[in-house]
């Protein structure tokens, strides 16, 4: 695997200078608009009259206009040339690629290049960029190169009204501008949504369906049960601690976790490693795109401290229900014959209604084994006809 990061953003910013000051900006603005950084028109021959508007334009865009004519390049040269007389900083961003990611993420086939999806990520992350720094009043303009070894992008930006003395912006925001791009070229969304889909809509709603002190749990996976009442024997008395985050919970998450790991391995093991082998492809993904192993463990930590949670909540959310309905009996004695009646008709009550609930299950799981036992003799069957 190349050590070459997919993206990488480089910024420095120039100061107004007092000399030739109505040349220094503009300059720039010609440097990147070159016609030797331009792409050759028979890199485009495959989309519809894209070889003709880069062979009229400049191939300067903004945040509104692929492409600018002659008489809007001068206006943007104008708005340059005030902003430099009235003070402004000139920040200079280029967004360079690796051509090899370039064509992981199905920017780059063989010649061609979606410019596009360049141009949209040049922009969401120039206005992330203006977000952050809180750039009320920015113009930019960039342009794509193709002059070099890796295909890149210039930006330049100014501000044309109450402009900043300093130049030098938050490292934060030079790292979240290129997750950004990263973000727009790369669209992982329907790999995430197969990793979420496991944490929610397979484990947890098995463990929203399925009590863990069943009949089952207790008579197939006695160590799932084991560990389920190890826990709900040490949970502090406040029930509003009762949630994976709250403090009162900091000494028993461990065990949760461990619970959890249980959990997965009884009921959803080839499942689990299907997830895992998944978060390894996009830690793996992170990390070509970013070069970075700790951006990439976070990445990691984070989708798995997920699923530690929501589960963890989801088992003491069983625990405080199983705890409303079986309601501790009270310390002190009932001080009248007609109290400790009522308290043993209550008792009795509840002792019906749990013999009910283990009978109505108990029927459940026999339907349950009967069927799978009528459906494997079918089976069977049909292998013998065939």
């Amino acid at each position: 695997m190349t050590k070459v990061p997919g993206v990488i953003i480089k910024s420095k910013f120039k100061l107004p200078q007092a000399t030739r000051r109505a040349r220094r900006y503009t300059t720039y603005l010609n440097y990147i608009d070159r016609p030797e950084t331009k792409a050759r028109s028979h890199q485009f021959e495959n989309y519809h009259d894209y070889m003709e508007d880069e062979l009229k334009s400049s191939g300067l865009f903004t945040a509104t206009q692929d492409r600018l004519s002659a008489t809007e390049r001068e206006q943007l040269r104008e708005v340059f040339r005030r902003a430099q007389e009235n003070g402004s900083i000139l920040w200079q961003d280029v967004i360079s690629f690796d051509e090899a990611w370039l064509q992981e993420v199905g920017v780059k086939e063989n010649r061609y290049i979606d410019e596009q999806r360049l141009m949209q990520a040049t922009r969401n992350a120039t206005a992330l960029m203006i977000e952050k720094e809180q750039m009320l009043h920015a113009t930019w303009t960039a342009a794509i190169h193709y002059n070099t070894d890796n295909i890149h992008i210039h930006v330049a930006t100014v501000e044309t009204m109450q402009p900043r003395e300093r130049g030098k912006r938050k490292p934060k925001t030079i790292e979240k501008m290129k997750v950004q791009v990263v973000h727009t070229l790369a669209d992982r969304t329907r790999e995430q949504e197969k990793l979420n889909a496991f944490i929610r809509d397979e484990v947890l709603a098995h463990k929203r369906n399925h009590s863990t002190e069943s009949l089952s749990n207790r008579i197939l996976h006695p160590e799932l049960v084991r560990q389920y009442k190890k826990i709900q024997k040490q949970l502090p008395d406040d029930k509003r601690q009762w949630y994976y985050n709250m403090n009162g919970m900091h000494e028993l998450r461990p065990s949760l976790n461990q619970l959890t790991d249980t959990y997965l391995t009884t009921f959803f093991e080839k499942e689990h490693s299907v997830f895992k082998q998944r978060l390894d492809t996009e830690v793996a993904f992170y990390e070509r795109s970013y070069r970075s192993a700790s951006q990439a463990s976070t990445y990691r930590k984070t989708k798995e401290q997920d699923l530690y949670m929501r589960m963890g909540n989801a088992i003491l959310s069983e625990m405080r229900e199983s705890d409303k309905s079986f309601p501790k009996l009270a310390k002190n004695v009932a001080s009248s014959p007609k109290q400790r009646i009522r308290s043993a008709f209550r008792s009795e009550r509840i002792m019906q209604e749990t013999l009910y609930r283990i009978g109505r299950h108990m029927n459940d799981e026999w339907d349950h084994i009967k069927n799978q036992r009528a459906f494997e003799q079918l089976e069977q069957e049909v292998q013998h006809e065939r």
